[in-house]
């Protein structure tokens, strides 16, 4: 093998089991405002010193929050790093408590990695790209106008189209082989148990990974495990150097199958399969094994970045801490820290058997204990310590939706949100970026911003940036977008004129006919009833037209939709506790936490439904009238289904008899508690008040109480 042109020369290496010892060698750090210091070891600056994963410094974590909160202009390159620190952290704290689970350094490293790369596949302005532009651009092209300009989708043809339900966590996974690409290495998917592919310079393949030394002296002093890059150079002069050499035997290489353990921490499952998206993999009944850690004892180790069972996992953990402070000025950790100190690995009963990948692949395909314990899996789990988990872990999902509330669906962000889109759709046609074919790799392609998810080389070039592109083009055709983006730039954002919360007791059934009347209805239906409204009135001057009118229906939730997450989280009973250090098949299993011990402290839904109107108009005059039409077609539902609330089923009447001193009656009007003058209508209310108490029971166990 020739000697590379250039490489990454890492001659020291230091502990990474040992992060607080100062004494460590060459140890380097970084400080963030969550974490406090972050120690980055050679494989972790090796990772960082990429153009992927630098891309992310262009990359706001929040889109456009800073509309709203002026301090919420972090990026995701931070919340990569914070991310693989709760990762190892968690590990860490499960490896020490419960040794006989076999964690090495090895699973900690590469879990690390995914949680480092697991955003390495998002577009410009957060969710934005993957979500509304994606969806607005389906409707350009079918009408084939946008605002106004023609949207001529023959621009489209002889490109590559993208994958059905493509997302960024596919773009991870493209970004996570380009990354390995430009380091000179590729995963051998037939040969998954030896060092990568080199295909060009770069790292040496042969010593990208951890050096494990001895366990330890005579005296049980043990000798931590280091990880270690070096470059070819240093390999090839072994025999000749006056250091220690280091036989390649004894470094422990992150092989094709951890990298492919990496990608499937990242998803959170198997990896689908080539050329289909993830979302259409999950859909399909043939479900693929997973390739990095077959064995069923490792399998809570999928669930530490993306958590599958409960959606408790450390991406969320960090990203609701940055948030909080950013915006919200929150200091601390709260129940974060409780989580993580005290999580741990148990046997639990899955809540979601349906959606649950393990549950879904046959048993052949999964190395099984001897019990084969059908429906359980080892997963990351909470002690029940006097109940004091049940609140931190509430406090949590509560945390999730209040954040969802005040500041991801903001109207004032989503407003700006969907003037970014259109700025993006309008030049969509007509501003290409270039990138390389990813089935041949040498033919150059001229992809547009909604395609460029197609190469790796297009995709690396596309960051928050893209705004000044635009605005710094002088293509004639752009100057619409250009317009759009001015008044951008000038806090001139689109307005929300109205919004309907969608009343529902428990988060399925909505109260009012009218309101289930609106949430059917389809956003394009609603926009379309608004403008009818507006040609019956008489003010024909500051009348709408479709364009001027967006129309979105917001769900937002606790983290199951309309269904209590704490129910699949599993707690762990206090006289489990010991037998946390036995061998995995023998751990305890955790049970779920009974709604009845915590009921006081449940909101009435974990689900709330909101429709909204914007209007894209600057015209205040405009503006009002959107929100007067929008307010009739409310009033027009009403009066059609009628205002009242919906009528519940009636429970049962079981007549009881009841003594004058246990009468709810007791403090009524009445002077007696004989009901045999009364109408029979009635009497059934007064019967329904004593049997149906719950309304009462509620209220004294504070349930009432919404996050």
């Amino acid at each position: 093998m020739s000697e590379p042109s250039h490489f990454y020369s890492i001659s020291s290496y230091w502990p990474i089991s040992n992060y607080s010892s100062q004494a460590a060698f060459g140890t380097l750090r970084t400080n963030d405002d969550v974490h406090g210091s972050i120690p980055l070891c050679p494989l972790t600056i090796a990772i960082i010193d990429t153009p992927h994963m630098q891309r992310l410094r262009g990359l706001k974590q929040l889109g456009v929050s800073q509309t709203t909160y002026v301090c919420t202009t972090r990026t995701r390159f931070e919340h990569s790093l914070g991310v693989a620190c709760l990762a190892e952290e968690l590990l860490r704290g499960i490896q020490k408590k419960q040794p006989t689970l076999g964690i090495t350094e090895k699973d900690i490293i590469c879990v690390k990695i995914a949680g480092l790369l697991h955003d390495i596949g998002h577009g410009p302005y957060s969710h934005v790209y993957d979500g509304v532009f994606r969806k607005q651009l389906e409707k350009a092209m079918k009408n084939g106008k946008w605002l106004g300009q023609d949207f001529d989708a023959s621009f489209y043809y002889g490109l590559p189209e993208v994958m059905v339900g493509w997302a960024h966590e596919d773009a991870s996974l493209m970004m996570v082989d380009a990354l390995l690409k430009h380091l000179g290495l590729e995963i051998d998917e037939k040969n998954l148990d030896k060092p990568l592919k080199q295909i060009g310079d770069g790292i040496d393949a042969r010593c990208f990974g951890i050096r494990n030394q001895n366990d330890g002296d005579e005296d049980g002093n043990g000798v931590d495990s280091d990880q270690i890059i070096l470059s070819y150079d240093e390999i090839s002069n072994f025999s000749r150097r006056d250091l220690t050499p280091l036989a390649l035997d004894e470094v422990n290489i992150l092989t094709s199958r951890d990298w492919i353990f990496i990608k499937e921490c990242i998803v959170g499952g198997p990896l689908p399969p080539k050329g289909k998206s993830i979302a259409e993999s999950k859909k399909s009944n043939r479900i693929s094994s997973v390739i990095g850690r077959r064995d069923r004892f490792k399998e809570f180790l999928y669930h530490v970045v993306a958590n599958g069972h409960s959606g408790l996992d450390v991406d969320k953990m960090d990203y609701l801490l940055r948030d909080g402070r950013r915006a919200l000025g929150e200091s601390g950790k709260g129940s974060m820290t409780m989580i993580m100190e005290n999580s741990c690995v148990a046997w639990g009963k899955c809540g979601n058997p349906a959606k649950c990948w393990e549950c879904r692949k046959a048993s052949q395909d999964i190395k099984l204990s001897s019990d084969k314990r059908d429906g359980y899996h080892l997963m990351i789990v909470y002690p029940d310590k006097e109940g004091r988990m049940i609140d931190n872990v509430m406090e949590f999902f509560a945390n999730r939706f209040q954040k969802h509330q005040t500041i991801y669906t903001h109207s004032t962000t989503n407003a700006a949100c969907y003037q970014i889109c259109d700025i993006l759709l309008l030049a969509d046609p007509y501003l290409r970026i270039p990138g390389f074919d990813p089935d041949d790799g040498k033919t150059l392609l001229q992809l547009p911003l909604s395609r460029a998810m197609i190469s790796a080389d297009s995709y690396l070039l596309l960051k928050d940036s893209i705004l000044d592109i635009i605005a710094f083009s002088q293509e004639p055709k752009l100057q619409p977008a250009r317009d759009l983006l001015k008044r951008f730039h000038a806090r001139d954002l689109y307005k929300m004129v109205g919004q309907q919360h969608i009343a529902s007791t428990n988060g399925k059934e909505i109260d009012y006919e009218w309101q289930e009347e609106l949430w059917d209805m389809k956003e394009s239906e609603i926009g379309k009833n608004i403008i009818k409204c507006s040609a019956l009135a008489e003010n024909d001057r500051n009348a709408p037209t479709e364009v001027d009118v967006i129309v979105e229906k917001r769900s937002i939730h606790h983290g199951m939709k309309e269904d209590n997450p704490v129910n699949n989280v599993r707690f762990l009973s206090k006289n489990l506790l010991s037998k946390l250090r036995k061998n995995p098949d023998e751990l305890p299993e955790a049970e779920r936490y009974p709604e009845s011990e915590y009921t006081a402290k449940m909101p009435r839904s974990f689900l709330q439904r909101t429709v909204r109107v914007y209007c894209r108009n600057p015209d205040g005059g405009i503006q009002d009238h959107v929100e007067t039409c929008y307010y009739q077609l409310i009033t027009q539902l009403q009066k059609r289904f009628g205002g009242a609330k919906r009528q519940q089923p009636e429970q049962e009447v079981i007549d009881l008899p009841v003594e004058l001193s246990q009468s709810p009656f007791k403090y009524d009007n009445d002077d007696d508690f004989d009901d045999s003058s009364r109408s029979g209508d009635d009497r059934d209310t007064k019967r329904r008040k004593v049997n149906d108490d719950t309304l009462f029971q509620r209220v004294a166990r504070g349930s009432k109480l919404d996050f």
